[in-house]
């Protein structure tokens, strides 16, 4: 004969519905989950499985591995907004204009590939970076930052070429108090 606590943790499972108060009910399948390890790109993978926090009201400060459209349309704007940037400035340059920071410019002087490597690796892992991080207060006040950032970058961009500007004159000098004839005297 068994005793209540043998039946308890025998792994015997009642059909659902049956349970008797107090006693142990078996549901797990068998298998531990824990015996195969996590494949290593598994985070890249679509349809994660953790779309929020654990509990209840868990919005803010988790992490989670299921990215929603709008999430993916973001990062994929950003980074789609620095790569224009990139193609803008090398257009900019082959116009006869200069890079205004100074970092890009030494980027620059290495050869384009470099520009354009940095451009896209080096932004492209932040934003992945800040994507993980996209429920945190910070990480969210960067993402939607960039946006905007990179939007009025292009937007400027856009004024350049509709303005007409020769990046390779400069800008006429209005004369001014004195004339040119003026100034020599």
């Amino acid at each position: 004969m068994t005793s209540d606590k043998d039946s308890q943790t025998s792994g015997i499972t009642d059909p659902p519905g049956t349970e008797k108060p107090g006693l142990f009910v078996e549901r797990r399948s068998g298998a531990d989950r824990r015996q195969t390890p996590t494949p290593a790109l598994s985070a890249l993978r679509s349809g994660g499985q953790r779309r929020t926090g654990r509990r209840q009201g868990d919005a803010d400060r988790t992490y989670v591995d299921h990215f929603t459209p709008g999430d993916v349309a973001l990062l994929l704007s950003i980074f789609l907004l620095n790569i224009f940037d990139a193609l803008f400035t090398l257009l900019w340059l082959q116009r006869g204009g200069a890079e205004a920071n100074p970092f890009m410019a030494f980027l620059l002087e290495m050869g384009e590939g470099a520009f354009l490597l940095q451009k896209c690796i080096v932004v492209g892992i932040w934003l992945v970076i800040l994507l993980i991080h996209k429920n945190f207060r910070l990480a969210r006040i960067g993402l939607y930052s960039l946006a905007a950032v990179y939007t009025l970058v292009i937007l400027g961009h856009f004024a350049l070429i509709a303005s007409g500007v020769d990046p390779a004159q400069p800008p006429a000098v209005d004369g001014g108090a004195f004339s040119s004839e003026e100034a020599g005297q």
